[in-house]
């Protein structure tokens, strides 16, 4: 790490906020890195986040992340700050959508999506979550066709195999879209970090007056479908852990549902 001392303040925020204690005082009251560092730093930037006068450079860590400078950083805006009770009725009044326009999304909203699907957390910012995203409603009903056929194979479903037939899709709801997450199996937590990164992605959409809603069907027959995982190009090793349909919503909702009380047990 490399610190600035004629910006650094020497609060202790970097040291304070670093997840594996790596980062200590120098003679001088100064931030640095331990040399376990090298090993352990996951390069999440909390130190270079917080720190209040841009004083901090992490540098690259095993190639696990370029180098990186404040003004690498996105600067949090003040002016766009909610109130918390935008907060909660945006959050509340997100719901999953299955009825959709015959309207595609254009792609560089889409790309937006994925852009804020990154900064969702993962398990020591191992990142995992790869994206398959169907370009049109043509390639996501040709998807659909192979679980449909799935379905058939093992027997499971019949009235959505029924419904299929009669050129009802209750598979993917005849969405424009649909955007999966895969992840190899080899990392910490993949099945919670694509979960993770989902939930950011339709929190996005909804932001942005996309509609959302999992594919459960298509995810279970992605770990099993031979003809899908090929189709999809899924890696060795790799599993489906999210998969969501993205289009505009055909309807507005105009009121935010009820829902059971919470429960909790509070420990003293």
């Amino acid at each position: 790490m490399f610190a600035n001392k004629e910006l650094c303040k020497r609060c202790g925020a970097c040291a304070a906020e670093c997840p594996y204690d790596l980062i200590v005082e120098d003679k001088e009251g100064f931030p640095k890195l331990r040399p376990a560092a090298k090993k352990t730093c996951i390069a999440c930037g909390h130190c270079v986040a917080v720190c209040p006068t841009a004083a901090l450079t992490l540098p690259d860590m095993k190639a696990v992340t370029p180098e990186l400078t404040p003004d690498q950083c996105g600067q949090v805006a003040r002016q766009l700050k909610i109130a918390p009770e935008q907060a909660d009725q945006f959050l509340r009044s997100r719901r999953s959508v299955r009825t959709y326009k015959n309207k595609p999304v254009d792609k560089d909203t889409l790309v937006e999506l994925l852009e804020v699907a990154r900064f969702a957390p993962s398990a020591k910012n191992g990142q995992p979550a790869q994206w398959i995203v169907t370009s049109s409603a043509e390639v996501t009903q040709e998807l659909v066709s192979h679980v449909v056929h799935y379905m058939s194979l093992n027997n499971v479903f019949p009235g959505v195999i029924k419904n299929w037939k009669k050129g009802v899709d209750k598979i993917c709801h005849h969405a424009p879209h649909v955007a999966i997450a895969h992840a190899s199996e080899d990392g910490f937590h993949p099945a919670e970090d694509c979960a993770l990164a989902a939930a950011y992605l339709e929190l996005a959409a909804h932001a942005r007056g996309v509609g959302a809603c999992w594919a459960g069907f298509l995810m279970e027959a992605a770990e099993g479908c031979h003809a899908l995982r090929e189709r999809l190009q899924i890696p060795e090793g790799h599993g489906v852990h999210a998969a969501l349909m993205l289009g505009y919503p055909k309807f507005r909702y105009a009121r935010i549902p009820r829902r059971r009380a919470v429960v909790v047990r509070w420990l003293d």
